[in-house]
């Protein structure tokens, strides 16, 4: 300003960063209350040496007459309708086939050949794909029927156990509520059987 010294920079330069940065904080008085209260709160846990017990959001579906599953929503690209799935010849059990997803080919596949959920059902008409990314690998899902969505915490998870409907654990991060086994998509992705990175029908 005209009132001060020359050879005097009139206010320090601010980095772009700092700037940017700045631009990301909140302004008013009750979103800074409610990130201090949350830093202390953080901080309490940590003192304590406490985990977070964080939520995790998935999605349930039905396999077979009644067999119930979960996926976290972190792995969930979309939900679709089976439509027409083309089979492919010399491709394992669990490939159930290809299907269209706009304009690309989408492998579709049936956990049941993993699961073998108790007291079979066929897909109807109106089966959906559940579509899945996990590790860079896309699938499409097939399944009797989407339920709903939920959450679960992971450390309250119940081991998986031998059952009728419940095969491959290794493939299972747990049971919630003693009924919906969550999946572990990067497990089963990672199978050596699976195999879903290379093209169907690649030996």
């Amino acid at each position: 300003m005209s009132g001060r010294q020359s050879g005097k920079p009139e206010t320090p330069d601010i980095p772009e960063a700092a700037e940017t940065q700045a631009a990301w904080m909140p302004e008013s008085a009750q979103a800074h209350r409610l990130l201090r209260e949350r830093a202390m709160l953080f901080a309490q846990l940590e003192a304590a040496d406490e985990p977070v017990q964080l939520r995790e959001p998935y999605i349930r579906f039905r396999l077979g007459a009644q067999e119930h599953y979960g996926i976290p929503y972190a792995q969930v690209e979309e939900i679709m309708d089976a439509g027409r799935i083309c089979p492919v010849p010399g491709t394992p059990g669990f490939v159930r086939g290809v299907r269209n997803r706009r304009g690309e080919m989408l492998t579709v596949l049936d956990l049941k050949e993993f699961f073998r959920p108790a007291r079979d059902e066929e897909y109807a008409e109106d089966a959906l794909i559940i579509v899945v990314r996990s590790q860079g690998m896309l699938a499409g899902i097939l399944v009797n029927e989407v339920i709903g969505n939920d959450e679960f915490i992971a450390t309250e998870l119940d081991p998986a156990l031998p059952a009728s409907g419940i095969r491959d654990l290794q493939h299972l991060r747990g049971i919630c509520r003693g009924q919906i086994a969550i999946l572990d998509m990067e497990s089963l992705f990672n199978d050596p059987v699976m195999n879903v990175s290379k093209p169907v029908g690649a030996s």
